[in-house]
This record gives structure tokens, sequence and C-alpha cells, in this order.
């Protein structure tokens, strides 16, 4: 619909310079930081190995757990299993401060510091594998249609129930006792029994800690607060059905057992913990959930721990700088990437590697280190944001000369040590050879690894344009940001130009050992605009290739950047191309590596344009390429956006609008960043069976299983700590994520984001 506006109002801003915001300043009027408190981060372990699978869990004085096992009774107190009892046990509950539990040989109960037992003899007819317990001041048995009291004593009592117990809970408020049977929920009113829900196939039953009664049933959750009932279902974001527990959580939240793994909710808000990085084993017979909110799991794999770990952003950005320090930084120059496990989940011992994009990784690691000198002054950052200066300077260095010198400028992918096992024995040509019969963009490059001049390095090739985005992304940021003086700025500069007067040189390719073009090294305006295999690099390319020579003109002052520059848009329409840099037929498509490239692109193109109508297009088109990526809860995108859209205005035929982002992106990102797991080991994470998830269209991902991709009902994917990051080139919509435990992430991801929103005052901490 069009929108009306003054056309006096209109004609005169058609004419105004809308005012730059300053180059990488380190504010923003896009949105009033939000102060970040301490907040409770899950995180999940595995504990001891008990000698049979247990089958129940209860919470008993001073957070000690007790679990019914297939061999026996066992207490964790202290940090260890301590056996109480031999023998099967069923279920177990407390007594106050004894220890209660059913077994073949009757009701034990375990008491006092070395846990003494004894044994008493159950109800007539009573079978100790079927029959429910519930605790509190005595104990309550229920088998049947027959409800059993028992004081301290040795007498039961019994009670008609008002059907076939199903599942009984206790108020540990008042006492009060309710049943589901197969008729509905009963709860006790003095010696009667009243039915307060008729909702059919109730399998479990909790009072929380505000003494809400909740149910789970086959068609979902439900909540009694206040007199009234709210039921949840999957329309709801409820991710699974058919329970196998229900526990209340220590503040008004509930955790739900399935087949396929937890869940955690506290009346808002939805947690599915599923896979190794949360459980031992997904499928969940029983839950306990102590006074400090750290919940247990009985599960097919053993005893799993989610610990409730209060901590800060700033504390988990710590924890990942020591891991990295630790493990993932190679070779003398320090170049950040992920390692790999010989034994899954076993971080005593790891294996390096180079990837295709160590230059990319290590450039947005050392962009996180960049703001974090920007936002604290911190010497370690300058250090560390040097040492990856000096890293990506030398895959500049180590591709001259040697056995196969490469044009000034260029770039490798990554380097190896000639002690290693000879990499060209694998990348070999047939290997390239057989890659080209299905892929015509694959380069055949002998060798693909070539040795440097002094001997000591292999050096890869065919260096992509990511990688070159993360190069420039970071050098400049490097210049404006850390560089401590002229002196290294010039130097900065020179490694950035270097670049782009090979790419000008070569005719906007970018040429590798051959001579010829890489397989993505495609800048030309006779390809993108030309050759039709193009059509989905042709904005992205040019908005690239146009972010590269507003860099070089802005750390340089030469003229001959911003002269190529306006040739390209002048001559070729690259200003056209670079308003729409992204071609998808909707939310969920397109390429996530692109993504990731365009958005750094954004954040330099448009701190450094001076033309104030192209400065307005390239806002456009970071205002339309965001409305695509912001139901992927990315923070770092969120930050690039809202900063290089602050105070920006589009005009058109119809007027101005603003371009400041809407919605709730800001908590959106907080939210990101509090859950972001600790452990980054990749743990296979299976969404593929929610009922919560929306398949993707098959119109969006044409050449892909839509049944894989998806997002939750709410219009989001689904959060960070519930599928794999190693990047943020992943691909947010992928059902099934991760493997089998033997690759480590590094923490880059998060500290990227966490420093900018610091450095760019998005979030702050006490």
């Amino acid at each position: 619909m069009a929108r009306k506006h003054n056309l006096l109002l209109a004609a005169a801003l058609a004419v105004a310079i809308i005012p730059a915001a300053g180059v990488h300043a380190a504010t923003t009027t896009a949105a009033a930081p939000a102060l970040v408190d301490p907040f409770v981060l899950q995180v999940g372990g595995t504990l001891p190995a008990l000698p049979g699978a247990a089958v129940s869990l209860a919470t008993g004085p001073g957070g000690v757990i007790a679990a019914a096992h297939a061999k026996g009774l066992a207490v964790w107190t202290a940090g260890a299993w301590k056996e109480v009892a031999a023998g099967a046990a069923h279920r177990v509950a407390w007594r106050g401060g004894d220890l209660a539990a059913l077994t073949a040989r009757g009701l034990l109960i375990a008491s006092g510091d070395r846990w003494r037992t004894t044994t008493m003899r159950l109800p007539h007819g009573v079978d100790p594998a079927k029959a429910l317990l519930a605790g509190g001041r005595d104990l309550v048995l229920a088998q049947g249609d027959r409800l059993y009291h028992n004081d301290r004593g040795h007498a039961w009592r019994p009670d008609r129930l008002p059907g076939h117990a199903v599942a009984i809970a206790r108020s540990a408020k008042s006492g009060t006792i309710a049943v589901a049977t197969a008729t509905g929920l009963y709860e006790r009113a003095g010696r009667d029994w009243k039915q307060v829900s008729a909702t059919p196939a109730i399998g479990h039953l909790a009072y929380d800690s505000k003494d809400r009664l909740w149910y789970a049933a086959a068609s979902g959750v439900g909540v009694r607060d206040g007199g009234a009932w709210k039921a949840y279902g999957p329309a709801d974001g409820l991710p699974l059905l058919g329970f196998t527990a229900l526990t209340p959580g220590a503040d008004g939240d509930v955790w739900l057992g399935t087949a396929s793994g937890a869940i955690r909710f506290d009346g808002t808000n939805w947690e599915y913990r599923q896979g190794r990085r949360w459980l031992p084993g997904d499928a969940v017979a029983a839950i306990a959930v102590d006074a400090q909110a750290n919940a247990y799991f009985a599960t097919s794999g053993g005893v799993g721990r989610i610990e409730a770990r209060r901590t800060t952003l700033a504390e988990k950005a710590d924890v990942y700088e020591r891991a990295i320090a630790a493990m993932h930084k190679r070779t003398p120059y320090g170049f950040v990437e992920g390692v790999d496990l010989p034994t899954p989940g076993d971080l005593s011992k790891w294996v390096q590697g180079s990837s295709d994009n160590d230059g990319l990784w290590t450039a947005m690691y050392g962009a996180a280190e960049v703001f974090r000198y920007g936002a604290s002054k911190d010497p370690a950052a300058k250090d560390n944001a040097r040492k990856v200066f000096e890293a990506l300077k030398f895959l500049g260095d180590v591709t001259q000369g040697g056995t196969n010198p490469a044009p000034p400028g260029f770039i490798a992918r990554s380097i190896i040590e000639t002690t290693a096992t000879d990499p060209n024995l694998r990348d070999n040509e047939q290997r390239d050879r057989d890659k080209q019969k299905g892929d015509a963009y694959w380069k055949i490059l002998v060798p693909r690894w070539p040795k440097s001049a002094d001997g000591k390095w292999y050096w890869k090739t065919d260096t992509s344009s990511d990688e070159l985005v993360g190069h420039y992304f970071f050098n400049a940021l490097y210049h404006d940001v850390a560089a401590k003086d002229d002196a290294e700025k010039r130097e900065v500069a020179s490694v950035i130009t270097r670049t782009t007067d090979h790419l000008i040189a070569g005719d906007f390719y970018f040429l590798d050992h051959d001579r010829k073009p890489t397989r993505w090294g495609f800048f030309n305006p006779k390809e993108l605009n030309g050759n039709p295999w193009r059509r989905e690099e042709r904005g992205l390319n040019s908005q690239t290739i146009l972010a590269f020579l507003a860099i070089a003109e802005h750390v340089s002052g030469d003229p001959k950047y911003a002269a190529a520059k306006k040739r390209l848009i002048d001559e070729h329409g690259y200003d056209m191309n670079t308003l729409a840099p992204k071609v998808t037929p909707g939310v969920g498509g397109g390429n996530q590596s692109d993504d990731e490239m365009a958005f750094m692109n954004y954040y330099h193109l448009l701190a450094y344009e001076k033309d104030a109508e192209l400065k307005r297009s390239w806002a456009r088109s970071l205002y339309d390429y965001w409305q695509l990526e912001q139901y992927e809860l990315n923070p770092f995108f969120n930050f690039i956006a809202a900063t290089r859209l602050a105070d920006q205005t589009w005009l058109d035929a119809y007027g101005p609008f603003p371009l400041d982002m809407p919605g709730p992106w800001l908590e959106q990102s907080v939210d990101t960043l509090k859950r972001f797991p600790l452990n980054m080991i990749d743990w296979k994470q299976s969404n593929t069976a929610r009922l919560d998830i929306v398949n993707l269209g098959r119109h969006i991902r044409p050449d892909a299983d839509p049944t894989k991709l998806g997002m939750r009902r709410n219009g989001l994917v689904v959060p960070i700590d519930e599928r794999v990051i190693g990047h943020w080139n992943h691909d947010p919509y992928k059902l099934e994520q991760g493997g089998s435990g033997t690759h480590v992430n590094d923490g880059t991801s998060y500290l990227l984001p966490y420093w900018m929103g610091r450095y760019h005052k998005f979030i702050a901490e006490k």
C-alpha cells in the first residue's frame, strides 16, 4: 500500500544530506544499552556410573540426590555416589530427612549419617515394581484404586481412590495430595476427593515451588494457577509429547522427561535438552531438581546433571579466551580454528589441523580482540590482535617466491609445516579432475600446496572471496581501533593496499599462482554482469569489491581506489547490484557463508562511504537484507545492522522512512549470548522430530530436503543452545546438526558479537 507524505517535505528531503555516523564510533543511537545482570547458565555433565540403571530420583535435605537403580539404592553427596543398599530398587522418595525406597523386600528406610537401613512390609497386594510413592511428612503409596498412608510406624492406613491411580503428587507446602486416574485429575479435599480436571490420559503430576499443580498428558502440559487451568501443546511451543517424567524446578518452572530428551518450561520459554551436550542418554526415566536449580536425570546412558551455574557474559568470554589460548592456536603464528578429539568428548587430548578458511576464522577472532581492546583497553587484547595481524600478513608473505610464486598481494588459505605429511598426496590432480566432473567451478591446480621460499611451509591455493572479506574486515578494524600510531597504521595500510592493487592489476580477478582466477575470485564486470552462472554472486561480489576499494581508500588516502570504485559504479552499475546482494525466495533461503560475508562488508562500506546518496543506498540494502536475517537470532548480524542503520533514512517516491531496526533484536541478541553453550564439542543435536517446528517450503531450498530444514512455530530458528555453532556461517535452519563428539569448535562465534556489543555500547555489565 502506498504511503502518503507531504510532497513538499519529500522534495526538501530529496536534496538533504543525511548525517553519517562516525567511522567505527564506539557509540550508537540505535538502542539504549542492555544492562546484563548475572544470570543462570545451564551446563550439562555426566555423573559417575552406578552399578545399575537408575529408574527413580529424588532430592533430599542438603541437596542430596537419591537414586533407585536396578542393583540397589545410592545417594549422590559430596561429589560421589555412596551405595546405601543392594538389591533392585524401583522408586525413591524422602520422608523428612529419611530416605525411602520401594524394593522387592518391602519399603526400605535409610536414615542417619551412615544411612542405617530398616525394611518394613508393604500392604497386602502392593507390587513394589508398580506402586506409586510420594514423600513428605509421611509416606503415601498408591496402587490400583487404593491409597496407603504411613506415618512412622509399621501400619498402613488404606483409603479408596476415585479410580485406578496413574500418577500421584504431593504439595511440599500444604501436603495436599493429587491423583490422576483414567477419568481425570482429583485432589484430596478433607475426607473426599474432588475432580479438578477432566483432561484425559494424564501420566504425570507435580506441585511446583509456588504450589501450582501441573500435569503432563498425552495432549500436552497443563498448570492450575489461581484456580484457572492453562494448557500448553505443540502450538504453544511445546517441543515433544510422550512424557516419561514431570518434576518441579526451583522457581516455579518444571522439567519434563521424554524418550528423546528433556524439556524445561518456566511458563514462557521452552528449553529442549537433547544429545550429549546435555544428557548422557536421550531416554529420560526420572528427574530430580535441587534447591540450587541443578537438575539430575536418570537416562539410558547413566545419570546426568544440568548445572544451573550463575555467571556473567564477561566470565563466559574469559572461559572461551582461555580455551582458545590452550587448544586452538595453531603454528607459531596462532591461526585459530577448531580441534579434533581422538576420543569422543575427551578434552584431555586434541589434534590441531588446517582448514580451508584459516585466514577467515583467525580474522574473526582478531576482530573480537580489536573490539575487546576498544571496549576495555586491555593490553592483552591488543597483543592478541597484533599477533593476528602478523598471522594474516604472513598468509600474503608466504605466497611470494618458492616453488610456485603467486602474484604480489595474493593471500594463502592456510599453511602447514613441511615437516608434516605432504598435503599434495591427497590434494592431487586426479582428485581435482574428479571434483570437476560434478562441479564446473572446481579448479585443477598443480600443486594445490606449493612450498614457501624458505622451504618451511606448504601454503594452500585457490583462496576464496570469504577469506578476502575476513582479511579486509579485520585489517580495517585493526587500523582504526587498535593501531597504536601512524607508523603501525601505515603498516596495516600497506597490507590492505597490496591485495587491492593485485585485484586492480588483475582486472578485478584474484589470480592464483597459475595466473588464473581462483574459484570464487571473480569481481570483474564482464564476469558478474555478463555470465548468467554468476547471478547469485552478482550482488554480493559487487558489494564485496566496493567494500574493498572503500577500505583501501580510507586507510591509504590514495584517490586511485575511489576512482576504481567510481568506475565500477558509473560504468557497470555495481551500486545497483549492491542493492540486492542476497538472492533468495524467502526467509530461510540463501547461503549462510554469503550472509556472513555481506554483513562484514556492510560494516565498513557504510562507515567509509562519503557520498550521501550511495550511503543511503547501502543502508537500504542492509535494511532489506536484515529483514531476511532477523529471525536467525544472530547477535553478530544484529549488532552490525544496528550500528550502521542508526539514524539512517531511506527516501523514495512516497517520502522518507527511518531504517532503524524494529522488533526485539537487542533482547534476542542478549538471550543468544546468555544461552551460548560452554560445551563447544560438536555433539549431535537432533530437532527433526520436534512438534514445534515448521519445515521450510521446498521453494525456499529447492536443492535440499525440506523435512530437514525448519524453524519454530514462532517464526524463529531454534535457540543457539539447541543446535551446533562453530561459526556464523552455520545454517541455523538445519534440524540435524553436529557429529559424534570428535571436534571442538573455538569460542570466536561468541567473543566477536560479545565484544562488538560491548564496544558499540549495545550491552553493558555491572
